[in-house]
């Protein structure tokens, strides 16, 4: 690049490097001092800057120059108000506001998140009398397929429970009692046998049911209307208790008087507590809730669901008669009689299916 004469430059530009070479000159007679205060002063708007830590501390006052010249660690100082003021800032989450939780309120609302809803324990008497129900008993031991216990007597008050296996085709499979068993108020079994399929059985349901092809052969099951004959006996003049028990009677071909059925689906105070409001409680998840065991696990046994049903009905006994007196009236003192359905087959639940209507022209 060709040099440019001073000659050929214009007045601003010969002022404007008259003032240079005056700041160039004053810089050069300045003394050391002023490069490091405005090294400092640099620094010191730099830190400003950064003057608030992220934990709420607040710096006051700038960083001394260290001796050597170079700046020094700081050490904040907390007056009264800034302390006041970190606890208020402070995020719930971390520190003291942490130390303020109610540790008792706090392991109560974790462990015991049901305690809104009443409890339907009448009693801790009630619930331990309940629960014994559930324990097999060492006088009256369980016999599988002992048909009417040699032992154990009804009572006034007996649970029933039956177990299906299925039969037909796909997709509409029906149901065929395989299995009954009746326990007393005791929770003693009283009667239990397998009974005898007479259509091919499709599905024998064994993780839900517990049947399995060895139960149903002839020489172990007794022909269905034997066992309907037993349990017309067992019935005659007695209150019967069940989980959805209707089901049972139909398979039974059976029909029990309503005033003398005590069923823990229907009952009020335990439909309230239905894992999905205002449908019927599973048997399983009543037994979990009210009387805090966890049964059929595994396949079901007829026998320990009987218990079961026995056992809440126990629990809140007083509350059913109650409920049954205010749909009926006060019971009479004629006793229940039982009726025997004229149906086709032999404990076989058809399912029904919609008649469809021809439209007359």
């Amino acid at each position: 690049m060709v040099p440019i004469e001073p000659s050929d430059l214009s007045s601003n530009w010969k002022r404007l490097q008259t003032r240079l070479k005056a700041t160039a000159a004053a810089a050069k007679a300045a003394p050391p001092s002023s490069t490091t205060d405005s090294k400092d002063e640099k620094s010191e708007s730099l830190k400003r800057k950064r003057s608030t830590k992220s934990n709420g501390e607040h710096l006051k006052g700038p960083s001394k120059p260290h001796p050597n010249g170079s700046i020094g660690k700081h050490t904040p100082q907390k007056s009264p108000r800034s302390r006041k003021r970190q606890k208020m800032e402070e995020p719930a989450s971390v520190g003291a506001s942490a130390k303020q939780q109610d540790v008792k309120s706090l392991s109560r609302s974790i462990s015991m998140p049901n305690l809104k809803r009443p409890t339907l324990l009448s009693s801790k008497k009630a619930a331990a009398e309940s629960l014994s129900v559930l324990t097999p008993s060492e006088h009256h031991p369980d016999i599988e397929n002992e048909g009417i216990s040699s032992t154990a007597l009804p009572g006034k008050y007996i649970a029933l429970d039956c177990e299906m296996v299925g039969t037909g085709p796909e997709p509409d499979r029906d149901s065929a009692l395989a299995r009954v068993s009746v326990v007393n108020y005791h929770g003693h079994q009283v009667y239990d046998s397998y009974v005898r399929v007479k259509v091919p059985v499709t599905d024998y349901r064994t993780a839900v049911s517990g049947i399995e092809p060895k139960h149903l052969r002839h020489d172990i099951a007794r022909p269905f209307k034997e066992v309907q004959d037993d349990l017309k006996l067992l019935l005659e003049g007695r209150i019967l208790v069940g989980h959805a028990v209707k089901n049972d009677l139909d398979a039974l071909l059976l029909k029990h008087d309503k005033r003398f059925i005590r069923d823990t689906s229907k009952f009020s105070k335990f439909r309230d507590i239905a894992m999905i409001p205002g449908r019927t409680p599973g048997l399983k998840h009543l037994a979990d809730k009210l009387l805090g065991v966890e049964i059929q696990v595994g396949s079901h046994s007829s026998v320990e669901d009987a218990r079961a049903t026995m056992a809440l009905f126990r629990l809140e006994k007083d509350a059913f008669e109650v409920e049954v007196a205010k749909l009926y009236g006060h019971m009479r003192t004629e006793l229940p009689k039982v009726v025997v359905e004229t149906r086709d087959g032999e404990g076989v639940k058809k399912k029904n299916k919609k008649k469809k209507k021809k439209k007359k022209n």
